[in-house]
């Protein structure tokens, strides 16, 4: 009998201003890039309140979530990992200054950058940077994410491409 998947849920906030968004540079499997502040939903928590809460433990800044922008079926098939990853579109409550948690240490940055101008950003949230560019339909984006070994021998997340 094969192994049963793991399936969890995680929500991440698209917080922007102007052109910069709010997000972290994280350490993830020997792997850093910037990505969305997000995480794991809690028992009893809605996923709008999982991305406000984990938004606000990994750059102290509080935010209101807002609509759904885009989903995403992540799975490890190696590892039979499944997530559905949320990504919500978000506004800062406050004009606090981001910073770096003392108890998040895969955390090492905090900050509103320009995603334009990143070269080490999570491929999770490539399809959203693309989209940024065209502008955003009024239904979510979905898409499709696995892993795969990279260059140097570390897992990396991979984007599924649709064959035609």
């Amino acid at each position: 009998m094969a192994e049963p998947w793991e399936t969890t849920v995680t929500a991440f906030a698209m917080t922007r201003r102007d052109r910069k968004w709010l997000m972290i540079r994280h350490e993830r499997l020997g792997v850093t890039r910037w990505e969305l502040p997000g995480g794991h939903v809690e028992r009893g928590e809605t996923l709008e309140e999982a991305a406000a809460r984990e938004t606000a433990e990994e750059t102290g800044v509080a935010i209101e979530v807002g609509r759904l922008v885009a989903t995403c079926v992540h799975e490890w098939h190696e590892r039979r990992r499944r997530k559905l990853v949320c990504f919500f579109d978000a506004t800062a409550a406050s004009s606090d200054v981001p910073r770096v948690p003392a108890d998040e240490p895969h955390v090492l940055e905090a900050a509103w950058v320009d995603p334009f101008a990143l070269d080490t950003v999570s491929p999770f949230i490539v399809p959203l940077i693309k989209q940024q560019l065209v502008g955003w339909p009024n239904a979510p984006i979905s898409f499709v994410m696995t892993h795969r070994i990279n260059g140097d021998g570390l897992w990396e997340p991979a984007p599924v491409v649709a064959e035609a």
